[in-house]
């Protein structure tokens, strides 16, 4: 009996050990449960105040962006919006953000298109240049389109430095008679125009401009014929390379001669009607003369007399 009691009594203690035991770690596994519940719900409200922070700032962002478009700083309204997707790609902001992006874009490349175009309506480099500057200092224009606007500038900037050098070398051969009597200024070049033929010939052309107070502006022929004996030419003919021809009649009351001591001198000043001519003629590489009177003579156009009639037209286009 005694020793069935000490076995129950043995068998109750080692129960309530196991049962301690359990309800030991069960307390333990509870406090880890607590504490992942306290981390999670500081984390949730972590997460909740960086959603808060993110909301508040991308609204931030793009409510800035839209009153500076709304006051057309476009440039500024450009950089909050993108830096709103930039940061905040995920926001509900991020979407209308990106339509006003492209929007803006939209009207920087049709002000570029725009300045473009007003541009080539403009015949002059200088005017071109002041246009561009004009124009970017009112239009807004992206960063990209803006250095591509400057580049065109640059562009017309340079050729407008060759075109200032070339007249400062044409002005150099260019001889302007200023008429008031007769109202205008007559343009010449100061080149040697004589074309000798054998030892006893010499044939000279000249193409000069002459430009009346008014503005107007006309081309006019002078040839001239040194000989022993007349020639009596009837018409001169200038024949490009190019495939330009130009025939000017040469007779009275234009044609003049007279002899003297040194022989026969003929010459005619005649004004030329098909001015388009003498611009292609220029830009040939040759030009071949021809007198043609009483007998015939065909010679090249020597450097000199090619030189003067390009510098004479150039002056002519730039002549305002």
């Amino acid at each position: 009996m005694y020793r069935f009691l000490l076995l129950l009594v043995c068998a109750l203690l080692l129960s309530g050990c196991v049962s301690y035991k359990k309800f030991e770690d069960l307390q333990l596994e509870n406090e880890r449960l607590n504490k992942e519940l306290l981390l999670s719900r500081q984390q949730n409200d972590t997460l909740s105040g960086e959603l808060k922070q993110l909301k508040d700032l991308s609204d931030f962002y793009y409510r800035t962006g839209m009153e500076l478009y709304g006051e057309k700083r476009y440039g500024e309204a450009l950089e909050k919006f993108q830096t709103l997707t930039d940061r905040y790609p995920t926001s509900p902001r991020a979407a209308e953000a990106q339509e006003k992006i492209a929007e803006i874009g939209n009207l920087a490349r049709n002000n570029y298109q725009n300045t473009v175009k007003s541009v080539e309506r403009v015949r002059d480099l200088r005017g071109r240049i002041d246009l561009i500057d004009r124009e970017m200092k009112t239009v807004f224009l992206t960063k990209d389109l803006g250095e591509k606007l400057l580049a065109l500038r640059e562009e017309f900037r340079s050729e407008l430095e060759e075109d200032l050098e070339a007249q400062r070398d044409i002005g150099r051969h260019i001889l302007i008679e200023d008429d008031p009597i007769k109202s205008w200024k007559v343009y010449r070049s100061t080149r040697s125009l004589a074309q000798p033929i054998g030892d006893d010939r010499k044939f000279y052309v000249e193409v000069y401009f002459i430009q009346r107070y008014t503005g107007k502006k006309f081309y006019r022929v002078k040839t001239r014929y040194e000989a022993p004996e007349y020639l009596s030419y009837e018409s001169v003919t200038l024949q490009g390379q190019n495939g330009t021809k130009l025939t000017v009649d040469t007779i009275y009351p234009q044609k003049q001669s007279s002899v003297d001591a040194d022989g026969i001198h003929e010459w005619s000043d005649n004004e030329v009607v098909e001015e388009d001519k003498i611009a292609k003629l220029a830009k040939s590489t040759s030009v071949t003369v021809t007198f043609k009177g009483g007998n015939r003579y065909t010679f090249m156009m020597g450097e000199q007399q090619l030189a003067a009639l390009r510098e004479v037209v150039r002056k002519y286009q730039i002549t305002r």
